[in-house]
């Protein structure tokens, strides 16, 4: 039976080996000890400090892409907060999919030779905008969860609020776990309604396949009829297509009509009647869908590019220059703390459902072939005289096509991968 108990040995089983990363071997033992004893005391008083040290804040926040994100302050702290987060995953059982297999899914949806519209919604300031009681009340009313982890978890949103937030605090776990909670029933919902043959959620990224029998206006209406007390939907961001007809293949030599097109979860999804296929029976033609890489991410990787080359037109730092090319163009592995363990990441494992036929890979692949050959433009007259022929060889040799296709892998320690990063995070 699992044990919801904040004890010296279930709090043991949240440490990580990320936890020890700057700790030397002989003093983790004793790093350890102390840590379990900080971390009992704060969950046996619910995150309040000793008297002697008076009030002290449980959070700290700091901002990222426009919006304000929140960490514990105290590393014991974030050890009750993981198993706080454990509890409450078992007491509510729920299940979410992955990106990948998210984009898998729709993309065989797609193909389908049926009339059908997709619908993407965006829901605006998502975790700022849970009513903060409302969470509180549907807490205390899980009866699977112990009493010990719902006062907890009023002590963290409490503390949330004292320092300024709002609804759930962005960039906790425990957060994402208790959002795919409240949200629940409104997947459910959406799942079940009549017309509606796909759905799917990524945070606040919602995306629904319908039959197309519906009134588009009266079914977003009613989307966001159905939200949690509190959330909205962002009307910039969301937005419907539509396939009104059956399939229709086009006759050779006539291009194949385009259809839709529209972006989610990183991914630009481009969809076209197929051509005649005289061998396959009338009605059973699948349209065509190509997968491929987002504009808005293909424009944040030539900032990439572009800044790569801006700093080694500064710094003269060659081994960093085509340690960033390599690290944009290729796949590695980077530490997970959430896993305790590593996983791959890189051009094809952030993309692995690119199809064959896209354009975004190839497109940069010039736009890296003529930052380093042309010799105009604001960054290529910075770095082509001071490139020798060598390293614009190197520099040519590296592919995002070849990297997706081939998967080639590149090894980067996590200090290097640091450095690497620097001259992109503002």
């Amino acid at each position: 039976m699992y044990d919801q108990s904040f004890c010296r040995k279930t709090l043991e089983r949240e440490i990580r080996k990320s936890d020890f990363r700057r700790i030397p071997a002989k003093d983790q033992a004793a790093f350890k000890e102390k840590l379990l004893t900080l971390a009992l005391n704060a969950a046996n008083s619910y995150f309040l400090p000793p008297p002697h040290i008076g009030t002290a804040n449980l959070l700290t926040a700091f901002p990222l892409e426009g919006k304000t994100v929140f960490g514990f302050a105290k590393l014991s702290d974030e050890i009750v907060a993981r198993k706080l987060r454990t509890n409450i995953k078992r007491a509510t059982k729920v299940l979410t999919r992955g990106r990948s297999q998210i984009v898998a899914n729709l993309q065989l949806l797609l193909e389908e030779g049926i009339p059908y519209k997709v619908y993407r919604f965006d829901v605006k300031s998502f975790y700022e905008s849970f009513n903060r009681e409302n969470v509180l009340k549907a807490v205390n009313e899980l009866p699977k969860l112990s009493p010990h982890s719902k006062t907890l978890v009023a002590a963290i949103l409490r503390n949330h609020e004292l320092i300024g937030g709002y609804g759930l605090p962005r960039g906790l776990a425990l957060s994402a776990v208790l959002s795919d909670w409240l949200m629940q029933e409104f997947d459910s919902m959406v799942a079940g309604h009549d017309d509606v043959f796909f759905y799917s959620r990524f945070v606040d990224d919602i995306i629904v396949l319908t039959s197309a029998r519906e009134d588009s206006v009266l079914f977003s209406t009613w989307i966001e009829r159905i939200l949690p007390n509190g959330l909205t939907l962002n009307a910039i961001k969301s937005d419907v297509f539509s396939a009104d007809k059956r399939v229709s293949p086009a006759k050779a030599p006539a291009i194949p009509p385009h259809i839709l097109q529209f972006d989610y979860l990183g991914y630009s999804f481009s969809v076209n009647e197929p051509p005649l296929n005289t061998k396959v029976k009338s009605g059973a033609h699948a349209r065509h869908v190509v997968a491929d890489v987002a504009s808005g991410k293909i424009r944040k990787l030539k900032k990439r590019i572009v800044r790569s080359f801006l700093d080694y037109a500064t710094t003269s730092n060659w081994s960093l220059l085509i340690d960033r090319i390599k690290f944009l163009t290729q796949n590695f592995s980077v530490y997970n703390p959430k896993v305790g363990g590593k996983k791959l990441a890189g051009i094809y494992h952030s993309y692995p459902q690119v199809s064959q036929d896209a354009k975004g890979l190839k497109e940069l692949d010039r736009f890296l072939r003529n930052s380093i050959l042309s010799k105009t433009g604001r960054v290529s007259s910075m770095t082509s005289a001071v490139l020798n022929a060598q390293q614009k060889r190197q520099l040519l040799s590296q592919s995002f096509v070849r990297g997706h296709n081939k998967k080639t892998f590149v090894h980067f320690s996590a200090a290097r991968i640091s450095q690497i990063q620097k001259c992109w995070l503002n």
